[in-house]
């Protein structure tokens, strides 16, 4: 968003576009309050006035940054109406700002606003003109850097945002990348050493040789792997995943009767919570769960969605 653009949106929100036909002195010069009244002002704005306010000039944005704000929840997202930044205060739960990029119309048209309520919900969206990932990048780092807040999560959809990530935050609560957004081993490798995941991270297909395979654990407490055939043996039994979700697994019965044992005698998989391995066996192959559950003294699920009262 430019500065100009960031001038519209402010009027816009305060319904002042009519100001723009005033002459320079009949306009309410904002910045030249005293600074208490200032700032006492700006701790009134909500948080895309805030940040569309920070916009304005360099001044603006260090007088904004001088504020001790609420930790902001910040997770950039896409949709197929383009890129999104979700935005949340833990003092208002259900209240949500979003800045959503698109090409829906004229770039002249942008910045545009629009609210709707579902429920005890609020939406508050602010629409910029899509101008590719580099924009919301900038946007991203902006936010982070005037409400002193780290992204919570991202969901990378182009192959760009991880290098980017890496270096602005390497250490994040949530990631998810998009099928076929990792199009090397060596680069799913780069990801997989350098991000920093503290609570899930979901994979999507990997358009890479299929006979890759790792023996590395994956040192995130959460894991979601679609298309997970290049996981193997070692990766599992030596991590200290609490939780491990494996799609198109091309482990075997006596794999998985491997890891069911070492998890059941609590030597390895210590931190492991649940367990779910998706596998196409073998045509004509008929045993496929009695080599995999051979030895064990195993429960049998009563597929009771209740919370389990024994073990």
């Amino acid at each position: 968003m430019s500065v100009h653009e960031a001038e519209v949106a402010f009027l816009q929100l305060f319904e002042q576009l009519e100001i723009q036909r005033k002459p320079p002195k009949n306009r309410f010069p904002l910045l030249k309050l005293p600074r208490v009244v200032l700032l006492e002002c700006i701790e009134h704005l909500d948080v895309l006035e805030i940040i569309i306010f920070s916009l304005l000039s360099k001044r603006a944005k260090s007088i904004v940054k001088r504020i001790h704000w609420n930790l902001l929840e910040i997770h950039l997202i896409s949709t197929e109406q383009g890129p999104q930044i979700w935005l949340k205060l833990p003092t208002h739960s259900r209240v949500e700002w979003i800045i959503q990029y698109n090409k829906e119309k004229e770039s002249s048209v942008y910045p545009v606003f629009e609210s709707r309520v579902e429920g005890p919900n609020a939406f508050y969206h602010l629409f910029l003109y899509d101008n590719g990932i580099e924009d919301v990048k900038q946007m991203v780092e902006h936010i982070c850097e005037v409400f002193h807040s780290p992204i919570c999560g991202i969901r990378i959809f182009e192959e760009s945002l991880i290098e980017w990530i890496i270096k602005f935050q390497p250490r994040i609560q949530y990631v998810s990348i998009d099928d076929k957004v990792i199009a090397s081993s060596k680069k799913l490798d780069h990801a997989l050493k350098n991000l920093k995941v503290t609570e899930h991270f979901h994979l999507g297909i990997v358009a890479i040789d299929e006979t890759f395979q790792i023996a590395e654990p994956i040192p995130f407490s959460a894991l979601s792997i679609d298309n997970s055939y290049w996981i193997t043996l070692p990766s599992i039994l030596n991590g200290v995943n609490s939780i491990i979700r494996l799609y198109d697994s091309k482990l075997t019965p006596k794999d998985i009767n491997t890891i069911l044992k070492a998890w059941q005698l609590g030597f390895k998989l210590r931190n492991l919570e649940y367990l779910e391995i998706n596998t196409t066996p073998l045509p004509g192959f008929d045993g496929f769960t009695r080599e995999s559950h051979k030895d064990l003294n195993l429960t049998e699920s009563d597929r009771s969605d209740s919370r389990p009262s024994t073990v």
